[in-house]
């Protein structure tokens, strides 16, 4: 029978005498279970003879979990022929016996299905959005391996080390931990002593705040126990069942050390964080810095809680090595100097997480050595140098073969693709800065572009980002012209809306498409500030957005303060700025594609606008008119060098896509260009916005080049590491 349909029966049983279950597994977890992270529930089970609440379905699924871990349990120890009785599975999971007349029997599944079916409780069925509310993902097996090997945890280590799994899930870490303890039993031959090093020593601890997980994680290990023989009778099951130090316990307010730490935190973000539990970890991390995720958090503190050379690995999102919000963690690692080893998986999707992850390995001895190993791994365009089918054999290739420098790998066995695999050492910028690493050749590179630098673009532009209304159903999609027309809105709320996919490099297509919109924008500007427009003098566009009341006023930010209005934007933005020239970019895009504006429309929140500042750059070209000094400008920002420059500052999305922040394009170097030259640039672009291509683009790049002061060896490096599809159109 599939684990689904068992899960499903579980469920329809355990709703129907919900009070029962309740009153037996009942918890604190489930109190703070929210509506959106039960969606899945009301798709799995449509026919439930109980309504709930959210934190009651939480509960009834968690128990269906657990008693399908228990069915998982009950068919191993029949197949190894190991008696009990119906109190001592009561003793295991209270209320199992009432399950008699449901065909809940595994008979059919492997030894190796099994796992997979008390693995597959953690995210099996559970949709995106209810597993980024937890925070959870399940771990592939090879990186696991990975992950484990990379700290030296072996059958050696194992049976006298400490090791803990801070957030243990269903215990996908734990099986190839337990395997390696018990693979360690046997070849030191000491197979008696398993109940003493578990449970008295307590040599492998786990921790997950879910009580269901803590449950499937016993279940993981006494499973794997029963399957190598080390348990026999049901009373070993017991007591393991009983004093397992796997803890239903938030890891971060633990204090017991540890020789190792592995495992892959809860991604949470801070706004989905209770108040309260917000207040404790800004107290007391260092790394709860700007709109923070908490694996952040628990990078700190297992950092903290190692013994003297033990050591910590841990995969999260890769954002924290470039993001603002990881300015705490980056500073106390570069403070604690136990970083190691950094894996940058990027784009790879070795799993289904939401996020691009990064393995970190911290080690807390003194080090003389101050570099750490870097890895990056990501898609490319370009042909495979050499092949491997999979995970394994490429963290095989990289451990034991590459010793820096680059490689392109054909990946996969049947749906192939190329990985960009690059190695070197590097050192951990200080003070939080941000985390970008490459070969030691790129990034001399880019320091010696630093080092040519007149100034950066923080002095010659504003960089703002354009408006985010938190409504985009309501402000934007709707806005066509007929709409507008349909409804009469007032013209003083209404304005054409440049978005990302009419940005291309050099110039703004707008008016030619069906996607194309206008922004309902119901704000004016009163001395240099924004304020919401009166109602009553928009009676058009006020009747559209009272019938739009629902939605808007959700928009608590708003509605609830004192200084705003219930229909604005949430992020509005100058008028008299876009009615500049500007310079537009797309916020994610895979090269430099910056354009031209003249023409004042409004910028929608998944674009960034340049307008221009008095600066030392402008008193450089005194001849230079409007137009040309922003043509010049433009020219300097698509050239190679700068998308060179971008993407070594920034960390690489997905499909070879780069993110553009406020943050990074402030440091870009302009560097000092001959004012014939850039006159030049100027009337090249000129050419480009109206359509002409030929060799204007590589003129403009060899002018910037020679600015730089960078040889023919350095800018075809550059042109290798910005790679191919830079002409595409976007």
């Amino acid at each position: 029978m599939d684990a689904m349909s068992v899960l499903e029966n579980l469920y329809y049983v355990i709703n129907k005498n919900f009070g029962f279950y309740k009153r037996n597994f009942g918890h604190i977890y489930y109190l703070s279970v929210k509506d959106d992270e039960t969606k899945f529930i009301d798709k799995m089970f449509g026919k439930v003879e109980n309504k709930l609440s959210a934190q009651d379905k939480m509960l009834n699924y968690s128990i269906s979990a657990i008693y399908t871990a228990t069915a998982v349990l009950i068919e191993l120890l029949n197949r190894k022929g190991i008696e009990y009785n119906e109190n001592q599975i009561e003793k295991i999971c209270v209320g199992f016996s009432n399950m008699k007349n449901i065909e809940i029997s595994f008979a059919d599944k492997t030894e190796k299905e099994l796992d997979e079916i008390l693995f597959g409780l953690l995210t099996d069925g559970i949709d995106l959005e209810s597993r980024k509310k937890s925070g959870s993902e399940r771990t592939p097996d090879e990186i696991i391996k990975y992950m484990l090997d990379i700290i030296g945890y072996n059958e050696i280590v194992s049976i006298s080390k400490t090791i803990v799994d801070p957030a243990c899930g269903t215990g996908t870490f734990i099986k190839q931990i337990i395997d390696r303890f018990i693979d360690g039993l046997y070849v030191n031959q000491v197979t008696n002593t398993y109940k003493e090093k578990l449970l008295e020593r307590k040599l492998i601890r786990a921790y997950d705040t879910k009580p269901s997980n803590v449950f499937v994680t016993k279940i993981v290990i006494i499973s794997s126990l029963v399957k190598k023989n080390l348990i026999c009778e049901i009373k070993d099951v017991l007591d393991m069942i009983r004093k397992l130090p796997v803890y239903c316990q938030d890891f971060l307010c633990v204090g017991d050390n540890s020789d190792y730490i592995i495992g892959n935190p809860p991604y949470i973000r801070l706004q989905n964080m209770p108040v309260e539990y917000r207040d404790f970890i800004k107290n007391n991390f260092v790394s709860a810095t700007g709109r923070f995720d908490i694996f952040t958090c628990f990078l700190e503190k297992s950092d903290k809680l190692l013994n003297k050379n033990g050591r910590m690995c841990l995969i999260t999102s890769n954002k924290y090595l470039t993001a603002n919000y990881g300015v705490g963690i980056r500073a106390y690692l570069s403070q604690a100097g136990h970083v190691r080893k950094l894996v940058d998986l990027y784009d790879t999707k070795f799993f289904g997480a939401a996020v691009l992850p990064a393995i970190i390995m911290c080690e807390n001895s003194k080090s003389d050595n101050c570099e750490v190993d870097y890895i990056g791994i990501k898609t490319a365009e370009q042909d495979g140098q050499r092949v491997c089918l999979n995970a394994n054999e490429l963290f095989e290739y990289v451990e034991n073969e590459l010793t820096c420098g680059k490689s392109f790998i054909l990946y996969g066995n049947e749906d192939k693709q190329v990985f960009e695999v690059s190695r070197s050492k590097v050192k951990i910028p200080a003070d939080g800065k941000t985390w970008n690493f490459s070969t030691s050749d790129e990034n001399t590179i880019k320091t010696k572009m630093d080092e040519q630098k007149l100034c950066s673009l923080v002095d010659i532009f504003d960089v703002c980002v354009g408006i985010k209304t938190t409504a985009d159903t309501i402000f934007v999609k709707p806005m066509t012209q007929n709409f507008i027309n349909e409804h009469a809105f007032e013209k003083i709320a209404v304005y054409p809306l440049i978005q990302s996919f009419n940005v291309n490099k050099w110039n703004i297509s707008w008016g030619e498409s069906s996607r194309d919109r206008y922004i309902l924008y119901p704000h004016r500007e009163i001395e240099g500030n924004m304020v919401a427009i009166p109602l009553e003098e928009i009676p058009k566009a006020a009747e559209y957005l009272e019938e739009c009341s629902d939605v808007l006023k959700k928009r608590s930010y708003l509605a609830e303060s004192k200084s705003r209005m219930w229909y604005e934007c949430w992020v509005p933005q100058k008028l008299s700025k876009f009615q500049q020239t500007k310079i537009v970019t797309r916020d994610i895009v895979s090269s430099n594609s910056f354009a031209l504006d003249e023409s004042g429309r409004l910028c929608q929140g998944n674009t960034f606008f340049l307008t221009k500042k008095s600066s030392i750059l402008m008193s450089e070209y005194p001849d230079l008119n409007e137009h040309q000094y922003y043509c010049f400008l433009l020219g300097l920002l698509n050239s190679k060098a700068m998308e060179f420059y971008q993407k070594m500052i920034s960390g690489c999305l997905y499909s070879q896509k780069y993110r553009y922040t406020t943050s990074n394009l402030n440091r870009w170097p302009i560097p000092r260009i001959k004012k014939d030259d850039a006159i030049i640039i100027a009337k090249y672009v000129d050419d480009l916005i109206a359509g002409m291509s030929g060799e204007l683009e590589n003129a403009i790049d060899k002018i910037v080049y020679d600015a730089f002061d960078l040889s023919e060896e350095e800018i075809l490096k550059i042109e290798s590491f910005i790679g191919k599809g830079r002409e595409e159109n976007y």
